[in-house]
């Protein structure tokens, strides 16, 4: 009995010990497989990193592209950010080195893409402020060069037409003086005609004189007195229609050349446009520049966009060019405003003394006191002309000396004042504003007075900056110009 339960704890021991071996073997095999697994599950979160690495970097290659191209997702401003963002993956120490080259790869595939955005972005032209500014892309782009190339196809067909109108209007006035001109050839022929018959008159009048000579010898004197009047005045008619011939032909040559120049002297184009208008900094932007022959300190006088007509037309402002920015760009600032008719985009400009690419020549005829103190401004009319493009061709000084001479291509005469008789140089004075006075009228130069080309060149004598400041009702402020006119004197012989 004995021996059984011993048998018995026998057989519960060797089960135990085989459970607990059982066990032992569950238990390793569990850690190591747990063990396992962990290593894998590491292994994928290490891997699902780097594709989420990779992801991202091709994510934002597609954002930066589609921010370039425009309105298809991130604006082109958040671009850098994005750079930022992809260069931080290059940092991410999970990844290989491999990985991180490919994403360099992305990265300098986008500093390209980034070269050849900025470069394309430098093709985008400034309208004439009427446009939108738009975000610099590359759809952008195109239809900015769309808009740019319509406004330059429309103003080149305005252009056009203008042109056409003005050689009409040319061809009219040439018609006009050839026919002028016929008509005084036809008078030349009828006049030539008749001193051929007073010449046979006058022949036929020697011969009888001569068969009646030995019978009139008492009237011998008188007849020959006679004859030698008639001579001279023949002689004198004769030279008179020789003058009127070269008259005839230097006015041709005059009409001429006032054609071959007539569309840059026609006066009733503007010069340019108001672009752009900041009133808070007493800036305007105008669409002319280098392209133009524009430069710093030229004066020019404001119109509205509805003028038509700039010599009746009073001008409604005055700026000067302080900065030119580009080819067809400038920055003027205004000197003189009135709050109540303010300068607005596409307003004209212009000025009687530059024209783009060409200085007007001007002559001065007469004496010039700008401000009524008595004294001789012509030299500081000298050089205001001279400052805003113009040229003085010619002039006479205070002591009735003629400075230059007056042809065909003179724009403008401009007509100052007559000397007082009781004044020293009178005489002189009045000679040599007859001589190019004369000089004008030969060569068909329009002659116009000192205010009126004050007013072309947007200058005025007492120009005054107006700004509503203060309380209404107050009187406004008075600004005078930044750029007071110089004095420096003006050697004749520099003419």
């Amino acid at each position: 009995m004995a021996a059984r339960e011993n048998q018995g704890y026998l057989i519960a021991v060797i089960i135990l010990v085989l459970l607990t071996l059982v066990l032992a073997l569950s238990t390793f095999l569990g850690l190591s497989r747990m063990n396992e697994n962990a290593a894998k599950l590491q292994a994928a979160e290490q891997k699902l990193a780097v594709q989420k690495s990779m992801s991202d970097a091709y994510q934002i290659e597609a954002q930066v592209l589609r921010a370039y191209v425009g309105e298809m997702g991130p604006s082109v401003a958040e671009v850098p950010s994005m750079f930022d963002s992809l260069d931080a993956l290059t940092l991410n120490n999970k990844l290989t080195q491999n990985q991180k080259d490919s994403i360099a790869d992305v990265f300098e595939s986008l500093k390209q893409v980034r070269g050849e955005y900025d470069k394309d972005m430098k093709m985008f032209i400034a309208s004439d402020g009427g446009d939108q500014v738009q975000e610099q892309t590359w759809r952008n782009l195109v239809s900015n060069l769309n808009s740019v190339l319509s406004k330059k196809h429309t103003k080149e067909n305005v252009l056009r037409k203008e042109n056409k109108r003005i050689q009409q209007e040319a061809k009219a006035d040439v018609a006009a003086k050839e026919a002028e001109v016929k008509a005084k050839e036809a008078l030349l022929v009828k006049t030539q005609e008749e001193a051929k018959a007073d010449k046979s008159r006058y022949d036929e009048n020697v011969n009888q004189l001569t068969t009646s000579l030995d019978a009139a010898k008492s009237q011998n004197d008188a007849v020959n007195r006679q004859f030698q009047n008639y001579a001279q005045a023949a002689s004198a008619k004769e030279k008179s229609l020789e003058n009127d011939i070269a008259g005839l032909e230097r006015e041709k040559k005059t009409l001429k050349v006032k054609l071959d120049t007539y569309e840059r002297e026609n006066f009733d184009l503007h010069d340019g446009r108001i672009v752009r208008v900041a009133h808070k900094i007493d800036r305007v932007y105008l669409d002319l520049g280098t392209a133009d022959g524009l430069r710093p300190n030229l004066s020019f006088a404001v119109y509205p966009q509805t003028a038509t007509n700039f010599e009746k037309n009073d001008f409604k402002a005055m700026i000067e060019v302080t900065r030119i920015t580009g080819d067809h760009q400038s920055e003027a600032r205004i000197t003189l405003e009135d709050p109540l008719n303010p300068i607005l985009a596409k307003d004209f400009v212009l000025t009687a003394t530059w024209d783009p690419g060409y200085s007007v020549p001007i002559a001065l005829v007469g004496l010039f006191d700008m401000d009524g103190d008595g004294s001789s401004d012509r030299l500081r009319l000298v050089q205001m002309i001279e400052n805003n493009g113009g040229r003085v061709v010619a002039m006479n000084d205070e002591r009735g000396k003629v400075i230059g001479k007056i042809d065909a291509t003179t724009r403008y005469a401009v007509m100052g004042n007559s000397p007082d008789p009781s004044t020293e140089n009178s005489g002189a004075i009045y000679s040599a504003i007859n001589e190019l006075t004369d000089q004008a009228k030969s060569n068909t130069v329009q002659q116009i007075d000192l205010k009126k080309l004050l007013n072309w060149m947007g200058r005025h004598n007492n120009a005054t900056v107006q700004r509503l400041d203060g309380q209404i009702g107050e009187q406004f402020r008075r600004r005078e110009s930044a750029n007071p006119l110089q004095t420096n004197d003006l050697k004749s012989s520099d003419r």
